[in-house]
């Protein structure tokens, strides 16, 4: 018996010592709607979610995350039923681009832009080609497309804003994914997982430099996945979350990139892929999403939000 109390002594100490399962990640005021399908584009003191979904008469989710009261605000409705676009934030205004026809799954060449001040949507002028599931990010004043699918999906895409025109931009992806996790960092544009042309998931990691219009690549995933998250805290990548075809699971896996490699960190407190999220500063939010994977993905969304906040992780670093 005396034994016994002591092992049951030990394993209470080092429970305690080990700290929650999800150290760092926080629950947040939950969105308004469950969404399967998510994007996001932070700016200062919040985040802009859009979702879309395929199917007639469903409408689009469009709201204001306000990142210091912790709450939700609706916004005008985009004038068009796309899902799987893209959306990016710069010169205080947001770009929609490309996407899926709600109704006939066809892919859109249309590009949109909000303005927040107004409350206004203005349609730009259209990609070159149709493209929908890709990455896009404002960088030194232009909005820049990587990836997807659709033809030529390979080669960048560059939206110069004062001449109001597309281009084709830099050495083509070296490897051509859709469904990727995005974010910028410096002069980087990041592109991590995704699906192949092939139908099978990526783990590699490819970056794109707005200043040379060159690829380079980072240390692959530890694990091919995509519809994961992507972003910067503290100057440090985050990837999280995800779809593994190989493994048929949604994943909760949280990783940071120390610039040799991945590591593993607390993961999060519910698996999703598809969701909408931003990383900057000190927090990564993590929106919505997908709770089943495949055919499932669409009626499994997610209503919850969390946030990594880096102050309070387990890394210690």
């Amino acid at each position: 018996m005396r034994r016994s109390g002591k092992t049951f002594i030990l394993s209470f100490v080092l429970l305690a010592l080990s700290g929650p399962v999800n150290a760092g990640w926080r629950e947040v005021t939950n969105l308004p709607a469950a969404v399967s399908d998510a994007v996001a584009a932070a700016v200062d003191g919040g985040l802009y979610v859009m979702s879309g979904a395929p199917g007639r008469g469903l409408r689009q989710f469009f709201e204001f995350y306000d990142t210091k009261n912790d709450g939700w605000r609706p916004l005008t409705p985009m004038p068009a039923s796309v899902w799987r676009f893209s959306l990016a934030t710069g010169n205080g205004q947001l770009f929609v681009t490309g996407g899926r026809d709600q109704a006939t799954g066809d892919m859109s060449s249309e590009v949109w832009m909000y303005t927040p001040q107004s409350a206004l949507w203005v349609e730009l002028p259209a990609l070159p080609q149709a493209r929908a599931g890709h990455a896009s990010v404002f960088a030194d004043g232009n909005l820049y497309l990587l990836g997807g699918v659709g033809e030529k999906s390979a080669r960048v895409l560059r939206y110069v804003s004062r001449l109001g025109r597309w281009e084709h931009v830099g050495d083509p992806m070296p490897e051509t994914v859709a469904n990727a996790a995005w974010t910028k960092k410096g002069s980087l544009l990041i592109v991590a997982g995704g699906v192949r042309p092939d139908g099978r998931d990526s783990k590699i990691v490819q970056a794109f430099n707005v200043d040379t219009l060159k690829w380079s690549r980072l240390a692959s995933l530890p694990q091919a996945s995509s519809g994961g998250a992507l972003g910067v805290v503290e100057g440090v990548l985050h990837y999280a979350g995800g779809f593994s075809q190989s493994a048929q699971k949604v994943l909760a896996r949280h990783l940071s990139y120390s610039g040799k490699g991945w590591r593993d960190l607390a993961p999060m407190p519910q698996g999703r892929h598809q969701m909408a999220y931003a990383g900057s500063g000190t927090q990564f939010f993590i929106i919505g999403g997908a709770l089943g994977g495949g055919f499932y993905s669409l009626f499994t969304g997610s209503n919850r939000a969390h946030v990594f906040t880096k102050e309070t992780s387990s890394d210690g670093k």
